[in-house]
């Protein structure tokens, strides 16, 4: 995604509103990176050069009290997640929320 990261970071907010009917607690943007030299070397004192992408990923949310974690993403149409925090399982669901599942299990 490139252009104004601001703007993208609102329409992240409002999309959030949208469809949870409720305003997120925060909203967060994050550049892609990649690594030109080296992989797994830069905390080994060897030489890198990484490099911000024009690719980000933005990001809404808000907590809650009911041990549900419920995922949507824009660019996945018609894709919404809605997963008990207490059943989460590694390799239990292989598609684009695993990622974020992922996190919300180690938690």
């Amino acid at each position: 995604m490139s252009g104004d990261t601001g703007q993208h970071t609102r329409d992240v907010r409002d999309g959030f509103r949208e469809i949870y009917g409720a305003a997120p607690e925060g909203a967060w943007a994050a550049p892609g990176r990649v690594n030109l030299i080296g992989e797994h070397t830069d905390y080994n004192d060897g030489f890198v050069m990484p490099l911000a992408l024009p690719h980000t990923v933005h990001a809404a949310a808000a907590r809650r009290d009911d041990g549900v974690l419920r995922l949507h993403s824009a660019d996945v149409p018609g894709a919404a997640y809605r997963l008990r925090l207490d059943e989460l399982r590694p390799g239990a669901d292989g598609g684009w929320a695993a990622y974020p599942a992922g996190v919300g299990w180690a938690l």
